[in-house]
Parts: structure tokens; sequence; C-alpha cells
């Protein structure tokens, strides 16, 4: 296999592609294409407009003096109709894709980069480990949903909301814009999480952008990462892990940059969006059915924290009616990791009992008002004899009869979910 240049007005749109059986000829496979997937079509169109260019080669097979498309139809009939529009099957998808490349950033490609394979058999060989499935291990292994998340977490992209456009926004209407343009993709990638977001000011739960507080408290910050992402003070690497984002998030709080405590509003605000703009449809809740639900803050993880890190995704996941005993264990050695660390990066002393422990923990969070003293109380009743309380979490560990209820393991949530992401983040 090799890369060349082709011009397109050789690749050729498979009319024997595998998305729809053999058909009479390329025009009617472009037609089957978009019959089959019109709205992909369109969506996969528009991102090779925006992106300007390809992000994937196509494979071909070179039959006399054209090359025959046999990976990547669908980005090559959306090149083709770029170039010209007139080979689109509607007359509505002719001025679809006429719109389309009149927003080209400058001229239309002639030449397309693609992978050339001589031998068919090669071909399917590619074609099998790449669309039937990972075949355990020998073919294209899709990300789950934990991957999925962690890339999103990562890079800030994959929501349907762009948070640095709101960003942007935000500071237009506050006269704090930059000069210079702000790296949206680097601005995305700091704030990917909603840890990061929650110390500049800013929220995004179920893709919906908030303040939590007062906008004169926020507005220093975003206006200092602007300048910072616009002036190329801050790059892409500076912010390429957890790591890199942390230390310039605690670089702007020693320069007292970042919100405080008394700044933060009691509930989420929503700024005035601009005229013309629609709100998002909202989002209906779904019954809890993991101790730790879908809409929990995201937490910036270093790389020292890979076991807790892999027990806090089972317990996204985990059904705490399918696997209460699961869950309960894990509860605990959740608590108990999460407490240790944060007392260990808190250069403090741990003891034996997790119950000082969280004390010890807990104090030091209030300490810095990170918690405020009515949760520390609340901690602090939890290491007393109640039902939901740091002994009950040790029965369910040792006790042959006290078994765990849904309920109850999700009280522990409610009550320790505040602490764990604190512990956990700072």
């Amino acid at each position: 296999m090799r890369i060349e240049e082709i011009p397109i007005i050789r690749l050729v749109v498979n009319r024997a592609n595998d998305r729809h059986a053999e058909l009479a000829n390329e025009q009617a496979a472009i037609a089957e294409l978009f019959r089959l997937r019109e709205q992909h079509m369109r969506t996969l169109a528009a991102d090779i407009v925006n992106a300007g260019r390809l992000f994937e080669l196509p494979l071909v097979w070179p039959l006399d003096e054209n090359f025959i498309v046999h990976d990547g139809n669908r980005r090559v009939t959306c090149i083709k109709l770029l170039v010209d529009p007139q080979l689109a099957p509607t007359h509505d998808l002719q001025g679809y894709f006429d719109s389309l490349r009149s927003r080209w950033d400058g001229a239309l490609p002639e030449l397309l980069e693609c992978e050339v394979e001589d031998d068919r058999d090669v071909i399917d060989e590619i074609l099998f480990r790449r669309h039937t499935g990972s075949q355990g291990g020998v073919g294209r292994s899709d990300w789950d949903n934990r991957a999925k998340r962690n890339f999103i977490e990562r890079t800030g992209r994959g929501g349907r909301l762009d948070l640095a456009v709101e960003v942007e926004r935000l500071l237009e209407q506050h006269h704090a814009h930059p000069a210079s343009q702000i790296p949206r993709s680097t601005l995305n990638r700091l704030l990917s999480s909603e840890a990061n977001r929650n110390r500049v000011g800013i929220s995004l739960i179920q893709n919906r952008f908030s303040l939590t507080h007062q906008p004169a408290a926020i507005l220093p910050a975003l206006r200092q990462i602007a300048s910072d992402l616009a002036e190329g003070q801050i790059v892409l690497g500076d912010l390429w892990d957890n790591e890199g984002k942390r230390a310039y998030l605690n670089r702007l709080e020693a320069n007292g940059l970042l919100p405080g405590a008394e700044a933060r509003l009691a509930e989420p605000a929503v700024p005035p969006r601009q005229p013309g703009r629609r709100p998002g449809r909202p989002v209906r809740p779904r019954p809890a059915q993991s101790l730790i639900p879908m809409d929990a803050p995201a937490i910036p993880w270093n790389a020292t924290q890979g076991r807790i890190r892999s027990i806090w995704d089972e317990l996204s996941v985990l059904s705490m009616h399918n696997h209460p005993n699961a869950v309960s264990a894990l509860l605990r050695i959740l608590v108990e990791l999460v407490t240790t660390d944060y007392i260990v990066r808190a250069g403090l002393q741990p003891r034996d009992a997790l119950g000082d422990n969280l004390r010890i923990a807990a104090q030091n969070l209030r300490d810095r008002d990170v918690i405020d003293q009515a949760y520390f109380d609340e901690l602090n009743r939890m290491r007393q004899d109640e039902l939901i309380s740091i002994r009950s979490m040790q029965r369910y560990i040792h006790s042959h009869n006290f078994a765990p209820m849904p309920a109850e393991l999700q009280a522990y949530w409610i009550r320790l979910g505040r602490y764990l992401v604190a512990a956990a983040t700072d």
C-alpha cells in the first residue's frame, strides 16, 4: 500500500459498496448513499468544509485510468459534490452543496491524498478488520463509553454546545474580549472538566452553560485566560494533561484571579442569550441506577489516581439494584482511597482508622473554604453510629447479615458526594 495524491475527477464512488451492494453506476451509488443516510451525509459535508480537510485517507484500488474507492465512499462523495454540486441526486441537495461550496476557505482541492492498494484481497482484509467488529482484538476496537468520556474530559470536544463560544460571548458582553483571536480548541481543553470550569466560576451540566459565581468575580480569570491563550503565553502543550491544567489554574489562584467562595451564587445563573438564539431542549431526568449519577461533576484526575478513577468509573455504571453488595464494597474502598490520597497530597499525617482520616480531610477542606461549616458538621455526624455512617459501611464489608438497600446506597452519595468530589479534585 502507498500514499498518493490523486485527482478528484479520477476517484470513482464504488457502485458495489458493501453499504448498499451492487448498483448500476457511480451516480446510482451516490444517490443510494443519500437515500440511506442523508442527514449523516449533510453533516459530514459540513464538517469537511468547517475543517477544510479530511482526517482519514480514502482506500482506493486502481482500475484503468481511475481509482475505485473501497473505503471512504461517503467522504469522497462529499468532496466530489463540493467540487461539482450538480452531481447531487436532487435539486435540494444541489443547492445545499452549492451553499457549502461558497463557504470553503480558499480554492477547492483538485487532488486528494489516498491510500492506494493494488491487491483486492488485501483490500478485503483491510475492510474486514475495519468494519466487522473487534474480532477479539484483530479488528478495530471501538471506544466504550468510558473511553469516549475520557476523550471529552481531556480535549473538551464531543459536546453539542461549544463552551469556548459561550465564554467568548460572555467576554464580549462585558467588553473584555482580547484583541487577538482566542484558540478555541485550547480553551475547550483547559475547561474540559466540570471541576476546572467551577474553579473559574462557570458550569456546563447537561449541555447548559451557567455561571456559578458573580460575573464581576468571574471576569478577571476569564479575561486573563483569554489573554494568555490569544497572545500565546499559554499553548496547547501547556494544557495537554490534567497536571498542566491544574498547574495553570493554581497560578491564577495564587495571583488572586479565581473567584472566591464569597462570590458563589446560591443557584447557577444562565447568562442572557443573544437575540434569536433558541434555548436547548430540556433534559428529562432519569431515575438513578448507579451510585454515582450521570450528572456528577467530572474530576480532572491526575496520574497517581488511576485506581481511584477505575473504582469511580465502576460505580458510575454498576446498578445499585442488581449489584448492591459490589457497590457497597466499592463505595467503602472509594471513601478510604480518596480520603488517604487527599491527606497525603495535603502533606498531612494519615491515621489508621477511616473515621479519623475523614475528620482530618474534612477539617482541612473546611479550613481552605472548599466546604462550609454546615457540611463539615454533617460529615462529622457520619462518624457517629447512625444508619448512614462510616460504621455501617464497615458492616457492609464484614457482616453476614447487614445487607445494603439501594435507597441506603443512594443516601450515601447524597451525603458524601460533595466530599468525594472535593477531596479527589483539590
